[in-house]
């Protein structure tokens, strides 16, 4: 805001612009990192405390290993394991996870069933977290080594294990089983411990050649991990994303920004102590932790063309009815480093809930024996010093609505409560500001006055220091400080943080989503009829037709304030276009409490006498 904008009529442009401020931010607080471009290549040499592309600690490079001329005789085997929470299908070739089916989610509030998106009440689609088309076999707890004809032995022939067909486990039971492979020096052991009342899995790898324990060995968790029911991914329903706890703060990147412009693959890595490692979307996502900190991160990416079904890209082409038929798909995998051997490495498979990592972040810490912070697996902002600012309040808005939910038993309730109780705070506040307006509304005739004195002044030459035009200039200035105070806008700047906190706490509790109010069947999703965006939009027009504004003195000052009055509406519909209901529930009701609070003070304003004008 330039300083020189000393008018009344800028006043008002200000809690106009602070509207905008609010979406704006959040597009560029919360919105995936763009592709950096080939100026900045992650594969470069451009510095960069976490993601610095320099060379990983130069380690013993392995002898390489002739790829096997002997026939593949081991019979290949699929096992099953079912338990309450999750359902895996685990694949004797390699021995990798071929499926992982989401069944349940559990924490300290209680049970969720869970299911993909896209599900209905009639329709329940399991929630599959591993893509299934996976021609190239990029399943989890795949082996790197550095040394390409290992690693084909590792994950293309059939490990021998005992356990057979579908095992299912209840309670508290849990299962090992153990894939072994032998290929002339080199012996591997891949071995798994499933519990029936936990989502977390051990997996201890042994892995030698000439009963040495095989150096640089990385475990793969990717591609893509979440929910496979999305469709179409936004900033809601985002790709998933490769994310760390590396060097004792958190480390993400959206594979768009692994991969320049003109290429369809790319590689970054993540030097330093490394904690865990995993990639998820919005809700859910896979990681593993290491039993010790190691070091020699990698995220690799791919881009890829998909055919999806037609769908309406923004509120354009939904008015010209123009649908987009394919989106370019990124997929993520972290080459996540571990010891082979023998030593276990945690996997982490379920839901990316706040309450649900608050717990297992403390189980973790006792059966790791360090701190291991799962809980930052959850994209709270990509700035860490607005992170800082935004996770409090999210966090403590997520407590209200919950402890409301438990009364109301209806999340769509709850944000509409809790909106009337944020509102009803600051009523007092809006009042006093309304009033300042109406003394400002009272001064506009002296305001014109001063003005017109002055203009007149100006053309008779007299200089902007005299000391009768310095008299008006200061008159003018306390008019305008008086009559709008910084406690004018105060309402507004609060609801800007807390607006942006709406968001995340709808994306780090599971349980707004698939959360249905009225005619809306996901609090977490967007309007599938786009109803709740026109009643935003025209809700917010009426309460800026009745809200009372600085005095416009000249016509084009009330031609800029028409302008905004009918405007901003349309713009804030264009830019709200397809977020969440619940972030739009929170901000229709918002309007409809202000505009019945405005009538209110409307009311009481006209009792309040005016100040007699001064003559000057």
């Amino acid at each position: 805001m330039n300083d020189n904008k000393q008018s009344t009529q800028s006043r008002f442009l200000i809690a106009a612009v602070l509207s905008m401020v609010v979406l704006l931010t959040w597009s560029y607080f919360f919105a995936p990192k763009p592709n950096p471009g080939a100026n900045a290549n992650v594969n470069s040499n451009a510095a960069n405390t976490q993601t610095a592309q320099a060379t990983p600690p130069v380690q013993a490079t392995p002898t390489p290993t002739p790829v096997a001329t002997t026939p593949d005789n081991t019979p290949n085997k699929v096992l099953s394991i079912k338990t309450p929470l999750y359902e895996v299908k685990l694949d004797s070739k390699g021995a990798l996870a071929t499926s992982w089916v989401l069944v349940k989610n559990v924490n300290g509030y209680g049970d969720k069933p869970l299911f993909a998106e896209g599900s209905t009440k009639e329709t329940k689609i399991p929630l599959e977290l591993i893509p299934q088309d996976n021609p190239k076999r990029e399943y989890p707890f795949r082996l790197t080594t550095g040394d390409e004809n290992l690693d084909g032995l590792l994950n293309e022939r059939n490990y021998n294990v005992a356990a057979e067909g579908e095992i299912t486990l209840t309670g508290t039971e849990s299962k090992q089983i153990d894939f072994t492979f032998k290929e002339g020096d080199v012996e591997v052991t891949k071995t798994f411990i499933f519990r029936a009342d936990s989502s977390l899995t051990d997996l201890q790898i042994k892995a030698t050649r000439g009963g040495q324990t095989i150096p640089n060995t990385k475990l793969l968790i990717g591609m893509a991990i979440g929910d496979q029911g999305i469709k179409v991914h936004n900033y809601y329903l985002v790709e998933p994303e490769a994310v760390a706890f590396a060097n004792n703060t958190v480390d993400r990147h959206v594979a768009a920004s692994i991969i320049t412009s003109e290429k369809t693959v790319g590689k970054i890595s993540v030097n330093g102590d490394i904690d865990w490692a995993g990639v998820g979307d919005t809700y859910f996502g896979m990681a593993a932790i290491p039993a010790q900190k190691t070091n020699g991160l990698e995220f690799t990416a791919t881009k890829i063309k998909k055919t999806v079904e037609p769908f309406f890209n923004g509120i354009f082409a939904w008015i010209s009815r123009s649908k987009t038929t394919e989106v370019d798909l990124h997929l993520v995998t972290a080459h996540v480093p571990i010891n082979a051997d023998g030593s276990t490495t945690k996997i982490y498979s379920g839901s990316k809930d706040y309450f649900t990592l608050k717990d297992y972040d403390v189980k973790l810490e006792s059966e790791v024996g360090r701190p291991v912070y799962l809980g930052e697996f959850i994209n709270y902002s990509w700035y860490a010093w607005f992170r800082a600012i935004i996770k409090p309040i999210a966090i403590g808005l997520l407590y209200c609505l919950t402890a409301i939910y438990g009364l109301v038993g209806n999340y769509g309730i709850a944000i509409i409560i809790f909106t009337l109780i944020f509102y009803s705070v600051f009523f007092p506040l809006r009042w006093y500001s309304s009033k300042s307006f109406k003394k400002a509304q009272a001064n506009a005739p002296k305001m014109k006055e001063l003005q017109d004195k002055m203009k007149a002044m100006q053309a008779k030459g007299i200089a902007s220091d005299d000391p009768k035009m310095r008299e008006l200039q200061m008159e003018q200035l306390k008019m305008t400080k008086d009559a709008i105070p910084i406690g004018g806008c105060l309402p507004l700047l609060l609801q800007m943080p807390l607006f942006l906190a709406f968001f995340v706490a709808i994306t780090i509790a599971l349980d707004f989503r698939q959360a249905s109010f009225l005619w809306l069947p996901d609090l977490a999703a967007a309007d599938p009829y786009h109803i709740l965006e026109f009643l935003f939009a025209g809700s917010m027009a009426g309460t800026m037709i009745f809200t009372p504004a600085t005095p416009a003195i000249t016509d084009e000052q009330k031609m800029q304030q028409k302008m905004m009055t009918y405007l901003m509406p349309g713009m804030m519909l264009w830019v709200m276009w397809g977020y969440p209901a619940g972030m739009l529930l929170y901000w229709f009701f918002g309007n409809i409490v202000s505009f019945g609070q405005q009538f209110i003070i409307n009311r009481l304003n006209n009792t309040v006498p005016e100040e007699p004008m001064k003559k000057i």
